[in-house]
């Protein structure tokens, strides 16, 4: 006997959004602390004087983020305080089950190597950071394949999802360390030597290289979704033409593509602009506003197209 599944609802059903503004909130922070704690672990292992800063910063400022991030998850819940069910019935087929797990796990290393890291106890910080890796790429990492299995979706449904939505929490982690990195620097700057603060610029140097390394990246992976839109069924492109001509244009094209990804390449694709402190400010912040706008879209835009 054959057997269809059948995604299409009555209208009222079509029109709501189960998934709302704290969950595109929450894949936000979760993303940018995925990225302040990997590139704090890179900062870790250089085991030079230099890169000592920005291990703490991207430490601190990842845990702050995820001690956060869960507050949101418990908001979306319709029964808030059953929160602890999550922990209680577990299923393993599930991916909130594994989301749970991930957190939890992340939360505890993450606490760990931040003590070691401000302890400046770099064996210990090294072994953490190392063993933490594989847990804040897999409790960010869910959050892609978590809407990848909603089949209904087309805007979700896509292999593509998991790498972008890592890629992505690479570049918001580390436009929020550029940040932070030069608040640190013309803090304490007037009390090192000319040669520690050519060092720490240069640190940041290499910071904003790898940023338009991964903003690159970001907008191949971008682009290769739109082309399967374009070329996929009548509810992909359907998708396809909310984002570029219909009510999401000006956030997706204008917003996330335009001043969040091409605008700071510009300003930063010249060597002698790139080191100007303002240029850096500016184009972090605004690539954080973009990735911001990107999760927006694919939670809420997402939702906008009727099921399949």
């Amino acid at each position: 006997m054959d057997l269809n599944v059948l995604y299409n609802l009555p209208d009222f059903a079509n029109s709501a959004m189960p998934i709302g503004w704290p969950i595109a909130i929450y894949f936000f922070l979760t993303g940018s602390m995925a990225g302040l704690y990997i590139t704090s672990v890179i900062a870790t292992l250089m085991k030079k004087e230099e890169w000592k800063p920005t291990a703490k910063i991207g430490a601190v400022g990842a845990l702050v983020l995820l001690l956060s991030a869960p507050v949101l998850l418990i908001v979306d819940l319709n029964q808030p305080f059953r929160f602890w069910h999550l922990f209680v019935y577990m299923n393993p087929s599930s991916p909130l089950t594994w989301g749970s797990i991930f957190l939890t796990l992340d939360a505890v290393v993450c606490v760990v190597y931040t003590y070691y890291v401000l302890q400046e106890n770099s064996k210990m910080a090294r072994a953490w950071g190392l063993a933490g890796l594989p847990v804040a790429i897999a409790g960010h990492g869910y959050t892609g394949f978590f809407l990848a299995l909603s089949k209904a979706r087309a805007f979700w449904n896509t292999a593509l999802n998991p790498a972008l939505f890592m890629v992505s929490a690479m570049v918001s982690g580390l436009a929020v360390l550029i940040i932070l990195s030069n608040l640190w620097l013309r803090r304490y700057a007037p009390t090192m030597s000319a040669e520690q603060v050519e060092k720490n610029r240069g640190v940041i140097g290499t910071l904003l290289r790898l940023f338009i390394v991964f903003i690159v990246i970001d907008l191949f992976l971008i682009g290769s979704d739109l082309t399967v839109l374009a070329s996929s069924d009548t509810e992909s492109y359907a998708m396809l033409q909310l984002l570029t001509t219909g009510e999401y244009a000006i956030w997706f094209l204008g917003i996330e593509l335009m001043l969040g990804a091409f605008l700071p390449l510009g300003l930063l694709a010249h060597p002698r602009t790139r080191m100007i402190p303002a240029v850096q400010y500016c184009s972090a912040a605004l690539v954080i506003i973009g990735i911001f706008v990107m999760r927006v879209i694919i939670v809420i835009g997402g939702q906008s197209v009727h099921l399949t």
